[in-house]
């Protein structure tokens, strides 16, 4: 086995270890000899040995406070941090969701690539090429006169219905003239773009999950003042969103 899969060495074996014992040590044994020559030199032997007593006592406690100090602080900062680290391991990701505000994560309406009815305006091929022009994502919003949210059209959705068209042997330019009135006359099509939900302001991301999985293929919840559909919307929630702020 590698030194790298041993894991770190016991504390008696580092070299701080040996650093620390070596001149607490030698410097007891120092300051002993000195101060024993001090005193059989002097003549005054008691006065000696008071002033030594004087100058040596502080000198050994303070060795040993600092020494005792750097150990046992060790010891507290590495058993604070493993309380902070056991804490944040009982966070559950429904917790944090339920502290998270659904407007402190959605994509403001204002920064949203979204296209306006009447649905036999909005040509599909054209769309997509507005999209990754833009490079904001790959869901298509599709909104009401009040700026409320009808549809949300994944790109995958586009594709699969262009793909079809294509086999079903229209030409390039019956596909490039097909709209989203086009997309929505396919029945399974249609059900996945109205897959979406509405929240109001204040919810938090547990509850835009929840409505999530209250409808069947639903990957979106946009946010409105009240949590009506009728209303002009202020945001968005994607899935993607809800799983990247459930993370622990």
């Amino acid at each position: 086995m590698s030194d790298s899969e041993k894991g770190p060495p016991s504390e008696w074996k580092t070299a701080r270890f040996w650093l620390a014992i070596g001149v607490t040590v030698v410097s007891i044994i120092a300051v002993a000899i000195l101060a024993s020559r001090v005193i059989d030199n002097g003549k005054d032997i008691s006065g000696n040995a008071q002033n030594v007593l004087n100058s040596v006592l502080p000198l050994l406690g303070t060795w040993v406070g600092t020494i005792l100090a750097y150990y046992f602080s060790k010891e507290n900062f590495e058993a604070a941090t493993k309380s902070v680290t056991e804490l944040a391991k009982q966070i559950t990701p429904q917790e944090k969701l339920k502290a998270t505000l659904a407007r402190e994560k959605m994509i403001p309406q204002v920064d949203m690539f979204s296209k306006s009815l009447p649905a036999e305006n909005i040509k599909l091929a054209d769309t997509l090429t507005e999209l990754e022009q833009t490079k904001k994502g790959s869901r298509i919003p599709i909104l009401g006169d009040k700026k409320e949210v009808q549809y949300v059209l994944h790109r995958s959705l586009i594709d699969k219905f262009l793909a079809n068209s294509a086999r079903s042997g229209k030409t390039n330019t019956e596909i490039a003239a097909l709209t989203v009135a086009d997309l929505l006359k396919d029945p399974t099509l249609k059900k996945f773009a109205e897959a979406v939900a509405v929240i109001k302001e204040d919810a938090t991301l547990a509850d835009a999950m929840s409505l999530m999985n209250q409808i069947e293929n639903c990957q979106d919840v946009f946010v409105t003042a009240t949590g009506t559909k009728n209303e002009a919307i202020k945001g968005w929630i994607t899935n993607v969103i809800i799983q990247d702020n459930a993370k622990v």
